[in-house]
């Protein structure tokens, strides 16, 4: 046989086995999927385009053969890469099921449902359709359907008329927003009534009083989206830079981390054109986070390190102290991976964040390491992430799968696509078509 031939037998007998994959997918046939792919990977024939190719008549599949709640679940796993998806999304939504309203809110997010599509819906006698009308009352003239819809029994349809409200902008919503932000049973929901209100012009009033009421009774996620509501340029003018000032001034937590973010990046101005932060505002807002960065619990430590915006000298400072000053080695990987973002610094950090990423290390703490270093595009970690692969955690896996398609070597993570668990197959299949 010459070595000509031999070269085509090899390029005919991958494509057939790419081809193979994909077949195999379509029919839901994992173990046909990992003997075609097996082989490509081995030899290093299976390129991005291919595993995209087998990625989707993964996802397709998952979406049209799955039942009941698995079938919501599997639409539910698919909504980062939905824009691709969106013919196999639209035909789900056309049966009347939990799965089909996951398939038309999911279009509905993508732009690919119209408003007037959706509030053909407000009449079902399912909750889950139900909700998607309440996405559509976005109308002058459906504000009294709004208003009905913020005090509905289901809480489903609730967040769906939150969230209208936002897009509706209707200063006639805000007390009511304010009232479901204080009343509703459903932590979300409140938190979606908090920021609808961030979204609507106020017109003066006392919106900024009122979520400072609320702040008192409010856990410390809504307490995030109180600060931040604080900002928007709406509340900002009519009180809400204040409010945030005393936050600063007197407070702690996750709330006041995102608020002391919050001005430390902000170049909004003020209602004359003036800067909103004037200096001493700004350098309590750089002590906080150097403060929590130094001192807090772990949860508010991480937070911080997260948020902490890297064009102050002192939080660069706070943070690099984090790197090596704490026994706890959890936020000195978080640490690690913010300094990973300053460009003079890089190299050393992602030296030392090695050792992080290491088997040697805790499981929850590499895994991390990896993730960030990837990100970073750092193929050193390239055959440790592989390895997770193979993890018995599922989300272990799927962190894998990140981290190689941010390394844009998302090939590697198609055995993936041939996974026992349906959710690591679709979430895998997703990541490696959002990545393309």
């Amino acid at each position: 046989m010459s070595p000509r031939f031999r070269a085509f037998l090899f390029i005919f007998l991958v494509g057939c086995g790419e081809s193979a994959a994909v077949s195999a997918a379509r029919r839901g046939d994992s173990a046909a999927v990992a003997r075609a792919i097996e082989p490509a990977l081995r030899a290093g024939k299976l390129g991005d385009d291919d595993a995209a190719r087998i990625a989707r008549a993964v996802a397709v599949n998952a979406i049209e053969s799955s039942k009941g709640d698995d079938a919501q679940a599997r639409v539910r796993d698919v909504r980062s890469c939905a824009t691709a998806l969106s013919s196999t999304l639209d035909e789900r939504s056309k049966t009347h099921d939990a799965a089909g309203a996951e398939a038309a809110a999911t279009l509905f997010d993508i732009g690919e449902l119209s408003e007037g599509s959706a509030r053909r819906w407000l009449v079902d006698t399912s909750d889950d359709w139900r909700a998607i009308g309440a996405r559509g009352l976005v109308r002058d003239e459906d504000r009294a359907a709004r208003s009905k819809a913020l005090v509905d029994p289901s809480v489903k349809v609730r967040r769906a008329s939150m969230r209208a409200s936002a897009a509706a902008r209707d200063t006639r919503d805000v007390p009511a927003l304010l009232e479901a932000a204080r009343v509703d049973p459903d932590l979300m929901a409140r938190s979606e009534a908090v920021r609808a209100v961030s979204r609507i012009d106020p017109r003066g009033g006392d919106v900024a009083v009122r979520l400072h009421d609320l702040w008192s009774t409010s856990d410390d996620a809504l307490r995030e989206d109180i600060a931040r509501a604080y900002m928007s340029p709406n509340i900002a003018a009519s009180g809400g830079a204040e409010e945030l000032r005393g936050l600063l001034a007197a407070g702690h937590g996750p709330g006041v981390v995102s608020g002391a973010a919050i001005v430390i990046m902000g170049t909004r101005m003020g209602p004359n054109g003036e800067p909103m932060w004037d200096a001493e505002t700004r350098k309590s807002a750089v002590a906080i986070l150097v403060r929590t960065i130094d001192e807090a619990p772990r949860r508010d430590r991480l937070l911080a390190i997260a948020m902490a915006p890297l064009s102050s000298d002192d939080v660069r400072a706070a943070i690099r102290r984090a790197t090596v000053e704490t026994n706890d080695l959890e936020t000195r990987e978080a640490a690690l991976s913010r300094t990973l973002e300053i460009p003079t610094e890089r190299a050393a950090a992602a030296k030392t964040l090695l050792a992080f990423a290491s088997p040697t290390s805790p499981e929850h703490v590499a895994r991390r390491a990896r993730l960030a270093l990837a990100a970073g595009g750092e193929l050193s970690v390239q055959a440790w992430i592989e390895a997770d692969l193979k993890s018995p955690e599922p989300e272990a896996r799927l962190l894998a799968a990140s981290a190689l398609v941010s390394l844009h070597r998302g090939a590697r993570a198609a055995p993936l696509l041939a996974d026992a668990d349906a959710h690591v197959r679709t979430s895998a299949a997703c990541a490696l078509l959002a990545g393309r």
